[in-house]
């Protein structure tokens, strides 16, 4: 059990889609199998019965034929008047005179000529009650019985009386002696009583006999196999005539008791071991069974389960390439996903997913895409950020000996300068020990805006020792903003560029501004505003400063190696498009710097 779940847990999942469809979809077909199985099972026994009984229906209306023609002529015999006449005659021994009596007082040419056509009748016997010849004409080389004393002693004779002129019917074999003196055939034959109008006077006594081989190839064409029979039963329900397989049993069964017979004159009788099909045209005809042996639930359940089976068999094999191609259409994104994050694992952030659907794979794939790009800002903004500082801080310690020792001496010369009584270079002395600090100070990236305001205040002194009779400074930072969070030397470069590019080397006394104020609009915002007096620069001068290198053009000039492009890449990193800085300058007016941000009261790395 363990290796089997094991086994299913290392599965992909195309595989584990196409097991989970099987998994589903085969219980329905097993039921649906079951069904159909069930359902033919019925059919097949539906069309078993049907069929028999089609079957003893064709045998019924064929041999229906055969005796319907021996009762018409049955019939004729005993109404015809020539005939009639005859049997009614007093004077029998004048009759008998005339050996061709028959033929020249009755229609029997007539007769001849009708069993002829018919070619099955192959004898007719007329015995008449008044001592007249009896007509006797056999076809087949048989013999009647001339004696009608001899027929009255027969039992078919006794019954035939009982019946009172209603015609009865038996089956003779080959050498029967009962109306035959010899009997050449097997045959069905016909027997009954001739009365008068009145039905009480006997008149005579009728014998047509036919062929019974007409009667079994007409049953050959009703069994089916060799494991059928056909019982004919005559109209009392005597056995009349049996072909087939013949099972004893059952034929004593429905002979001795009739009870099965039902008033629609057709029917299906169950027995244990076999199923017997019967029907009769009317009340007074006979009554064809045929006799089948009752199939077994497992010979109707092969039957039955073969078509269904085979159906099962083709549906799950052709199902599979249906399931491969769904599952292929579902994972495929997955897939792609799977790649992308491989990718992604070794430090490609530039991966992206395209989102065709907007289901559960769509929304995985949009959160990879979200999360990529989250990431790679996150990076951008801390790490690369991080990195530029920390450049910007390497190259300044790179232009330092020894920090701690330039603090050290700085103070040493501040000192020597008060006790010497020159406090004006003392106070210079200690600004210049105080910038240092600030700028390179380590480990704050981000400051509040009153320690930037300190910092250039500082830096704005020490340029005001350098340059005294040209530069006026005015510094107005508004208190609300006093306590925002900054990034570190943003304002710095401004005005040092301001002093170095605006009039270091002008002739005239120039006036640098440098005003912070809050913006309350949506959002609040810091504006920052460094404008001078000094010469200005050309728009294409201002276009230049973004694309050439600040080290290579102020690297003499700038403090800690932060320049203008270097502020604005900053800006862009921590606050992406949510920030403006714009320069405007005028060649011989001045310019003017303004930076927008947003106003953070706490510290965000």
């Amino acid at each position: 059990m363990n290796y089997v779940k094991s086994m299913f847990n290392h599965m992909n999942i195309r595989k584990k889609l196409v097991f989970y469809s099987y998994l589903v979809i085969t219980p329905i077909l097993l039921i649906i199998s079951i069904w159909l199985v069930v359902r033919n099972y019925e059919e097949t026994q539906k069309a078993r019965y049907i069929a028999q009984e089609q079957t003893v229906q064709s045998l019924e209306d064929s041999i229906e034929v055969l005796r319907n023609d021996m009762q018409n002529i049955c019939t004729y015999l005993c109404v015809n008047e020539d005939i009639i006449k005859l049997l009614r005659s007093t004077n029998s021994e004048e009759l008998n005179k005339n050996s061709q009596l028959w033929l020249d007082e009755a229609p029997m040419n007539m007769v001849l000529d009708m069993i002829a056509l018919k070619g099955y009748i192959k004898t007719i016997a007329i015995y008449p009650e008044n001592g007249v010849n009896p007509y006797l004409r056999c076809l087949d080389s048989s013999s009647y019985v001339s004696d009608i004393e001899n027929i009255r002693n027969s039992e078919m004779y006794q019954r035939a009386v009982e019946a009172k002129g209603t015609v009865l019917w038996m089956y003779a074999k080959k050498d029967t002696r009962e109306f035959y003196q010899t009997n050449r055939s097997n045959k069905i034959v016909l027997y009954r009583e001739i009365l008068d109008l009145s039905k009480k006077n006997k008149l005579g006594f009728l014998v047509i006999g036919a062929s019974a081989d007409k009667f079994y190839e007409l049953c050959e064409n009703a069994v089916q196999n060799t494991a059928e029979g056909v019982l004919i039963l005559n109209t009392t329900g005597e056995e009349l005539l049996e072909y087939g397989n013949q099972y004893t049993e059952v034929t004593t069964l429905l002979t001795q008791d009739l009870s099965w017979m039902t008033k629609k004159l057709k029917g299906i009788v169950e027995l244990p071991n076999y199923t017997v099909f019967w029907a009769q045209k009317e009340k007074n005809s006979f009554i064809f069974c045929k006799i089948v042996p009752r199939l077994s639930f497992s010979d109707l359940l092969k039957q039955s389960v073969s078509t269904p089976l085979i159906l099962l068999t083709v549906l799950l094999i052709g199902l599979c390439p249906i399931f491969l191609f769904i599952s292929n259409f579902i994972t495929k994104p997955l897939n792609r996903l799977t790649v992308a994050m491989g990718k992604f694992k070794k430090g490609d952030f530039t991966q992206k997913i395209p989102v065709n659907t907007q289901d559960e794979v769509g929304v995985v794939a949009e959160c990879f895409n979200v999360m990529v790009e989250d990431i790679k800002t996150l990076i951008d903004t801390n790490y690369v950020m991080a990195l530029h500082e920390k450049e910007s801080e390497l190259n300044a310690l790179q232009a330092q000996i020894n920090p701690h020792f330039l603090y050290n001496t700085l103070d040493a010369l501040y000192w020597r300068a008060i006790d010497c009584g020159n406090e004006e270079i003392g106070e210079d002395i200690l600004a210049l020990s105080n910038l240092f600090r600030l700028v390179l100070g380590q480990g704050k990236g981000i400051i509040t805006v009153k320690e930037e305001e300190n910092l250039i205040e500082t830096y704005l002194h020490i340029q005001k020792m350098r340059f005294s009779r040209k530069l006026d400074y005015q510094i107005c930072i508004d208190p609300k903003i006093e306590n925002a969070f900054i990034p570190k030397l943003i304002l710095q470069p401004f005005i040092e560029n301001a002093i170095v590019h605006g009039f270091e080397n002008s002739g005239t006394k120039c006036m640098l501004t440098v005003e912070g104020s809050m913006i309350e609009e949506d959002e609040v915002y810091i504006e920052f505003r460094i404008s001078d007096t000094g010469k200005g620069v050309s728009e294409n001068q201002l276009n230049e400063i973004w694309k050439v290198e600040d080290s290579k053009r102020y690297a003499s000039q700038r403090i800690g190696h932060y320049a203008i492009k270097n502020v604005r890449e900053r800006l862009e990193l921590k606050y992406r498009e949510n920030f403006s800085l714009e320069i405007q300058s005028e060649v011989g007016k001045g310019t003017t710097v303004s930076i927008i941000i947003p106003y953070e009261c706490k510290e965000v790395d």
